[in-house]
């Protein structure tokens, strides 16, 4: 994990924020299941790491296109859950996502940052690498960010 960032300091200035302390607080059981975890972040973006292991691969061979679509919304909701508190809850309104090249190696990276913050729609991105730092997928996401309890 990278060293804290200017960005991160508190709103006063002084003290530094942990950004990714509500992302994490939100991992559930399947991310340790697949395989993956929040490896960096800051305001406003989420780095997930997934370590490609052979039962995650298709009868073809290569990483199942499910998971790319699983690290990519989880990347792009870890961005926002930087962003809100721990009283809001995202939700996935729409996705959509270009696959490059085949990955390479055994890791897929995924980067998901926020475009535009919103009332309740919230905008963000996600650029997937492998390995070698190939850029092999991206993304975009549509979120709708709420009070727990609502719907």
């Amino acid at each position: 994990m990278s060293g804290p960032r200017p960005e991160d300091a508190g709103e006063a200035g002084g003290e530094e924020r942990d950004w990714l302390a509500h992302p994490r607080a939100m991992i559930v059981p399947i991310y340790h299941d697949v395989g993956f975890d929040i490896t960096d972040g800051g305001k406003g973006w989420v780095e997930i790491t997934l370590q490609i292991t052979e039962r995650l691969l298709n009868s073809d061979g290569i990483l199942h296109g499910g998971l790319w679509t699983l690290i990519a919304d989880s990347a792009m909701g870890g961005a926002i859950r930087t962003m809100t508190g721990a009283d809001e809850r995202c939700i996935t309104a729409q996705s959509d996502y270009r696959w490059l090249r085949a990955i390479e190696g055994e890791v897929l990276r995924a980067t998901g940052r926020v475009l535009k913050p919103g009332r309740r729609l919230w905008h963000t991105t996600v650029e997937l690498t492998d390995a070698s730092g190939r850029l092999v997928g991206t993304g975009t996401g549509t979120f709708v960010v709420v009070k727990r309890g609502e719907g």
